[in-house]
């Protein structure tokens, strides 16, 4: 069941794409009531917000809760998370401003990262402690409007200094960093799930470190309530995301167990059985 978890997800981000295209292709007037309807009420939240929204809210919550359990899924996730906010980040200083092309590349990149990482999971171990700590740099940032580092050039060296730190303990600590990243990771990625929905500014703040392009007003100040309730369920969820998984599956082994064989002699040029100690 748990092999065949990742291509059940990916049959779950199809449909949702498939869902966004035939809303997106369905003709609307500029005038019309439909329109008008769409637009109203507090959120209001447009397609592709909503389908970002729901993927990032859900997958959040399976990582924050359940990332060593469910190794492959956490590795197709990192893949997905990784490889859709690089394709994300490039298109976006790159100049292209649809959203609707933006959501699309970025899955599709995503689904295809994924799937490789399933396949390399130590490599996927290192850039989820990379992504979790970039994701904590970014949450640091966001708690003075601007960034706590006001410089483009002073946050970009304070997140690479956290993603090269994170792929080293990736490496060296492994086991660790899947029950610690994936549950800083997915608490980050439910709370900007929660903001697409909420308004608070939290995504656009955050988008203001990573996009050069972005158009959000920089000058410090001070976060909004709204903001910092956010910021604080981060840390909340994510302190429960690693005491449920430590106090579950903190001897859980996600990798299969090495062989206690030691073999004694060599095999012989013609054939022969090894002679073999326990």
């Amino acid at each position: 069941m748990m092999r065949s978890a990742p291509i059940y997800m990916l049959m779950f981000l199809s449909a949702l794409i498939n869902l966004m295209t035939t809303v997106l292709a369905a003709p609307i007037k500029e005038d019309g009531d439909t329109l008008d309807k769409a637009r109203a009420g507090p959120y209001n939240l447009s397609v592709q917000a909503g389908i970002a929204g729901a993927i990032l809210i859900i997958t959040g919550l399976i990582l924050c809760f359940f990332g060593i359990r469910f190794f492959r899924v956490c590795m197709f996730l990192i893949g997905f998370y990784f490889f859709g906010n690089i394709s994300y980040i490039g298109m976006a200083n790159g100049g292209v401003t649809s959203e609707t092309l933006l959501l699309v590349v970025s899955i599709v990149v995503g689904i295809l990262g994924g799937l490789l990482l399933v396949c390399c999971s130590r490599l996927g171990v290192a850039i989820l402690g990379a992504l979790a700590l970039y994701s904590l740099g970014l949450w640091i940032l966001g708690w003075k409007s601007g960034g706590v580092i006001t410089s483009s050039v002073g946050r970009g060296i304070f997140l690479a200094v956290l993603v090269i730190l994170g792929l080293i303990l990736g490496f060296i600590r492994e086991h660790e960093t899947v029950i610690v990243g994936s549950a800083i990771l997915g608490a980050y990625a439910f709370v900007a799930g929660v903001d697409l929905y909420a308004h608070t500014g939290f995504i656009q703040q955050t988008d203001s470190f990573i996009n050069s392009k972005s158009n959000l007003d920089n000058r410090v100040g001070n976060v909004s309530g709204e903001q910092i309730a956010l910021l604080v369920t981060f840390i909340v969820l994510a302190i429960i995301g690693m005491a449920v998984q430590f106090r579950m599956w903190g001897r859980h082994q996600f990798r299969p167990a090495r062989s206690n064989v030691v073999y004694t002699e060599k095999p012989s040029r013609f054939g022969g059985y090894f002679r073999r100690r326990h």
